[in-house]
This record gives C-alpha cells, structure tokens and sequence, in this order.
C-alpha cells in the first residue's frame, strides 16, 4: 500500500486506503454478484424458453446467453464507474440541464452502451416461449425498438435523472447491499412498467415520422411492451445493484477505513481535505461515525492527541468549519446578486431585507444587512438590527433555562423536531460490512480519438451555451454566480440549492460530527481541547443559521421572484424540502442541543453576542412549546 511524506514522517493517505478498498469491493461485484445474478436469469430464459427446443439443445443455448448478458453488465457498470460522482451537476433549472446533458460525451457513451445492450438482451429473450407463440413481430419493428427506442429512451431517462449521482443518508454510515436492493425492488418493476407503457405510447408517432403504418397488430404491441419491459428491467437491476455496492458507508470489515492506518486520525484528516468528493464525503461519513458511536475508543486518540504535543482536533475542526463556511459564502453569494439583479424590485427588496421582527418565527436570523468579517473572511449578519428585547442580557455571558426546558415540547416543532437526531445517530451505527466505492476511471489514459469526440462535443455544448445562456458565460472572472436568461425567468428553488451546496452531505456531517463531539467530550474528556472549542462551534453554526436561514425564507413564486416578497394568497404551510432548508434546521438543532448539553459551562465562556441572541431565542422558542 502506498503511503505519503509530509514533515518528516510517513503518513498514509486515506484516498490511497479507500481506493484500494473500492477496488476490491468493485472485483468482488463483478466477479461474485453478477456472476451469481446472470446465472440466475439465464436459467430462468432457459426454463421459459421454445417448447419445441430439445434439451441438449437448450442446455447448448446456456452458454451463449450466460455471456451476452454477463457482457452486458459488465458494459453498463464500466460505464457508470466511469462517470460516477456524488456532488449535485450544478444546473439551475430543466431547460439548463436538458441542454447540458444531452449536448455531452456522457449521453453517447451511454447510448451505444444502452443499445450494445439492447440487441444483446433482445437476442437472447426472442426465443421465449410467450414471444414465440404469439407469433412475433416483423423485423423492422423489432430492430427498431433494440437499436434506436429502448437505448434513446432509457438514456434520456438516466441522464436527466442523474442516475449516476449516489445518495446518502445522514442518519446511517452503513447500508448492506442486499437491504439496498431489496427496498428498491417494487421501484424496479414501477419504472420498467411505466418506461415500457410510455414507449408503446410514442412509437406510433415514430413510426409516422419515418413513413410506417401507426398501426400494429394487438399481438405484435404485446411482444414488443414484453421486450421493452425486460430490457429496461435488466438495465435497473444493473444499475440499482451497482448504486448499492457503491454507497454502502464508510465501513470496512465493520470497523472505519482509517483503522486500515498505523495512525487513523491523521489518515482521516487527510481525507476530510481530499480534493477528490467521494473520499471528501466519504471521510465525513466516518469523521460523523466516530463522533456518534457509543464506542469510546473511537474518539480516544483524538482526546489523547495533546499528550503526543499535537492537536488533531483543531485539523478536524479546521476542516468542517471550512466546509461550513464555503457553502455560507456561496449562499449569501447567490443572494446579494440576485438582490441587484432584480433591479426593477430593488427598493422592495432592500426593504424586505431589512426588515427584523422576533415576533415573526420564519424571519428571526434570516433578513439582516450583511457585513464583512475580514477576520475569517466570510460574511454574516451585523448585530445592529437585532431587537432591543436582549439589550439586558450581559454581554458574552448568557444564564441558561432549565435542562428539562425540551421535556414538554411538541416534537413536530420546526426548530425542534430534530432535537432527538444526536441520539438516533448513536443508535444506529453497527459494525457490518465495508463501504466500496471509487471515484477515478477505469481508463486511466484515454485513446486519441476518444480526446478528439470529447473536444468537439465540448465545443458543440459550449456554442450552443454561449447562445441560449449568454449569462452564464460572462463575467466568468466575478466571484458572484451568474445568472442565466432562462434563470431569470424560472427561478427553481430546489435546483438552484444544488447548485450552491453540490456536496451537501459534507456539510451535513460536519454539523452532526460537531454536535457529537462536542457532546461526547464533556463527559468523556471534560478539560479537552474538544470542550474548549465550544464557543467557536457555536459561532459558526449560528452564522450558518442567519445566511442559511435568508435562504429558506426566500419562497419564489412568479417568473422572477424576489427576497422576502411573498403575496398574502400563498399558502404558508408548504415547507422547502431543498438541501439548503435541511442544513439550516439541522444547524438550528444542533446549536440547541450543544446549548442544552453544556448549560451553565457556557457562563465561563466568551461568546460572540449574536450567539447569546440566538441562545436565548431557541430556547424561548422551545420553551413556549
């Protein structure tokens, strides 16, 4: 196993130990799964195949099928390892990704690999005893459908969708593969049903296009929606198999990758800063393990790291406070822009802004001006537009409420809710299985030809960018985001949060691992550097709850939308379900809980006075429910 210098000492890299697990859990699915899986089909297309087929015959007929469908997969998730990727595409509304992904060398590859597939998988099923006894249809119809819609269509379908995007939750680091499957199996046969049914649908209009009769036998549509039906099955079964063996968690063997290392935290800190976003990720993943498990051992040599004269905590620290503070600035960013873009609202818009009321919950820390902290060179709310209500409170001190304040509250409060979440994440962490996954291509050097589509395709998607989009490629120097045409016309919301927080699960686990630590330490390790950071954890996260905070407030609702402007018809119980409102409540619970955890710790503490206000407000708030 490769290892890397710095200061002197060998240090192993966490990319280095995860890669080699990612390779190794890939060899055994293709190795061990699929071969198991295509037997398991080809028997079944062998059992059900022509009555009139002896069985020597059919047993002859084995072999070929076993290896056009092994060849298949093997195809496809080749494909998908190469373009695989866990960070949101970046686009801001479907006319944007629609251009996007279909003017890419993505949506070719996957085409001829879809249509290598669909002959394949066409070919061996023809002789099924169903097809067979209907009489099946003409050739033309049937090499259309294996060579042109059934690849067009489950194409079109994958890139749009992003299939090649992996999802993870936050409330487990470990998912077994089978379960993964398992719970996906009815989504399975659902989308190849409804992919199916909406191609038999089209094909007439197709068939008009290029001069056939729209007309065809009942029989004849009956093979073709089985055909289409079991190719599109095969295609997910490969997929959803391929997507569970990849996002399995940050296990290996039930123990965390960096256990792997003569020295684990350090390994670990050198993948919270990999450049790479599925080691990044992944690295949080084990990073908010740790800080979760009700295994001490876990966070021991983070405790006991001042003995050795260093301070692994204040890396860690370093590095979700700056994972943090990114997607802060990107946010406010976004929205300082989008205030002077709509200039014809700017005087509605300042307004809004500016508007501070502890009455109204929704707008507490989300509308004030914003100022610059050259400090720590991010902006965040200035504490001059606060309400006069706290001018009593002392200043950097602060007397907490009971510790049975959230006894009686109502669980489904919409800064409370969450409040529980610390602990089912200790209690959901079990020593399975590893985490196999791989962010780099298979084709470490690709062929002359394969550069040369590639640069003409970029070219293509570039022109035609430039001139439906002209926004986005200007300006390219400014450190705010642009807007496009189509986004000033169709602000989406949920898009557009992707686009500012594509890898939102580190954020996510930066604030649980946070959480966590800091609630574990003051019992495990009361006089620790992890206890003395409190203050600054606290800093940060209500930094995140005022910038994030503008975010969720903000509620788009016309062709160009506006901060704070709402109409009084709307309904105000839809809730934003986009990343940005998750992290926000995620960061409001997890200043509550670590304020209830430390109670009157937090009177020996300097902190900053917008965290005393918002300490005090959160718990009002709960203390009301």
């Amino acid at each position: 196993m490769s290892t890397a210098v710095r200061n002197g000492h060998i240090r192993y890299s966490y990319n280095t130990i995860f890669s080699d697990i990612c390779k190794t859990r890939f060899n055994n699915m293709i190795v061990r799964f699929f071969l198991s899986i295509t037997f398991l089909v080809t028997l079944f297309l062998t059992l059900v195949s022509r009555y009139n087929v002896s069985l020597i015959q059919g047993i002859l007929l084995f072999f070929p099928k076993y290896l056009a469908l092994y060849f298949v997969a093997i195809c496809l998730i080749i494909s998908r390892k190469n373009f695989l990727h866990v960070n949101a595409l970046g686009y801001s509304s479907f006319v944007t990704q629609l251009v996007g992904e279909i003017c890419s060398f993505k949506a070719i590859v996957y085409y001829v690999t879809y249509s290598v597939g669909s002959i394949m998988i066409g070919n061996t099923i023809s002789d099924n005893r169903i097809l067979y006894s209907l009489s099946f249809y003409n050739v033309e119809n049937y090499r259309l459908y294996t060579s042109f819609l059934i690849p067009v269509a489950y194409t079109v379908q994958h890139i749009f969708f992003d299939a090649d995007k992996l999802t993870f939750s936050i409330d487990s680091q470990y998912q077994a593969p089978q379960q993964y499957i398992i719970k996906r199996l009815e989504k399975i046969f659902i989308k190849s049903s409804i992919l199916s049914v909406t191609l038999l649908l089209i094909s007439p209009f197709i068939y008009k296009m290029i001069g056939w009769s729209m007309l065809l036998p009942i029989s004849s549509q009956v093979q073709l929606l089985i055909l289409s039906f079991a190719t599109f099955l095969q295609f997910e079964i490969i997929n959803v198999t391929f997507n569970a063996h990849m996002s399995i968690g940050c296990l290996h063997k039930g123990k965390p990758i960096s256990s792997l290392s003569p020295s684990p935290i350090e390994t670990l800190v050198s993948g919270l800063s990999s450049k790479k976003p599925f080691t990044k990720l992944t690295a949080f993943q084990e990073l908010s393990y740790r800080a979760t498990s009700n295994d001490t051992s876990l966070r021991v040599p983070i405790y006991s790291s001042q003995l050795k004269n260093t301070n692994l905590w204040s890396n860690i620290l370093s590095e979700c406070i700056t994972v943090i503070q990114t997607n802060n600035i990107a946010v406010n960013n976004y929205l300082t822009f989008l205030e002077n873009t709509m200039s014809t609202n700017k005087k509605v818009q300042k307004d809004a802004l500016r508007q501070n009321s502890l009455t109204d919950q929704t707008d507490i820390f989300g509308n004030q001006p914003y100022v610059v902290n050259k400090e720590l060179n991010a902006e965040y709310p200035s504490n001059s537009s606060y309400n006069n209500n706290f001018s009593g409170i002392n200043a950097h001190r602060i007397s907490l409420q009971d510790d049975n304040i959230l006894l009686n509250r109502r669980r489904h409060d919409t800064y409370c809710d969450q409040s529980n979440l610390y602990n089912m994440r200790s209690n959901n962490m079990g020593g399975l299985d590893a985490h196999r996954s791989y962010n780099e291509t298979i084709i470490t050097r690709d062929p002359k030809i394969i550069i040369l589509i590639r640069t003409i395709i970029n070219k293509i998607k570039n022109s035609v960018t430039s001139f439906f989009f002209p926004g986005s490629s200007s300006n390219k120097d400014s450190q705010l985001p642009q807007l496009t045409l189509f986004d000033l016309w169709y602000l989406n919301k949920d898009r557009q949060a992707d686009k500012l927080v594509p890898l939102a699960v580190c954020h996510m686990e930066s604030i649980i691992s946070l959480m966590g630590f800091l609630i574990k330490a003051i019992d495990e390790s009361p006089k620790g550097s992890v206890v003395a950071s409190v203050g600054e954890v606290l800093k940060h996260l209500e930094k995140s709850v005022a910038i994030l905070g503008k975010f969720t407030e903000w509620k788009p609702n016309g062709n160009t939308r506006v901060l704070g402007s709402r109409t009084d018809d709307e309904d105000e119980s839809i809730k934003s379900n986009d990343v940005i409102s998750l992290l926000y409540e995620l960061s409001i619970n997890a200043f509550l809980e670590i304020v209830l955890k430390y109670n009157v710790l937090l009177n020996d503490v300097y902190l900053d006075e917008d965290v005393i206000k918002l300490s005090k407000w959160v718990l009002d708030m709960c203390a009301e429910e």
